[in-house]
């Protein structure tokens, strides 16, 4: 999906996916990598940043450097998990809203009519929104956001033994 930034917006999110690179990189090289947490994050830089998305990096960049044996990052683009990138429908259009260096905000995205189907079932509840990343294509800002299906629950049998009140569902 692409979002449509003003320029201010744009540079903010080139400003944080710069932080995030470098601290991502920081990260490689700091000794207790398999302890540091958001507050770590003051060891590398007196900057503010969101401790949501430096958890984020945080556990990637354990698992880059673990399985993918990572060196160096060029771009560590910022990532939000379910639990801090919101995704809502008003009059029709597509909003994301994510944590950035200044505060929440909220994003119209233009969402082609087969993104619309994915995202009109994450909204109810049809699909569940994973791992959602911010990154800039072209001149462009894009949100990935991966998704997994949720299961639907079979539909449950009449049980024989019933009592007074009605059948024991268990």
């Amino acid at each position: 999906m692409k979002t449509l930034p003003q320029p201010v917006t744009k540079n903010m999110y080139k400003k944080m996916t710069e932080i995030n690179t470098s601290f991502a990189n920081w990260l490689l090289d700091f000794s207790e990598l398999k302890k540091a947490t958001s507050k770590h994050f003051k060891l590398f830089s007196t900057l503010k940043f969101a401790s949501a998305v430096s958890n984020q990096t945080i556990r990637e960049v354990k698992s880059k450097k673990k399985n993918q044996k990572a060196k160096l990052f060029r771009s560590f683009w910022c990532g939000f998990n379910n639990q801090n990138l919101k995704i809502e429908k008003e009059n029709g259009l597509y909003k994301v809203s994510f944590p950035t260096l200044e505060k929440r905000v909220g994003v119209p995205v233009v969402a082609e009519i087969y993104q619309q189907h994915w995202l009109d079932k994450i909204l109810k509840g049809e699909a569940k929104q994973g791992k959602t990343e911010l990154y800039e294509k072209n001149g462009r800002w894009f949100v990935s956001v991966s998704l997994s299906f949720v299961p639907s629950k079979p539909k449950a049998q009449p049980n024989k033994s019933t009592t007074k009140w009605g059948s024991i569902m268990g």
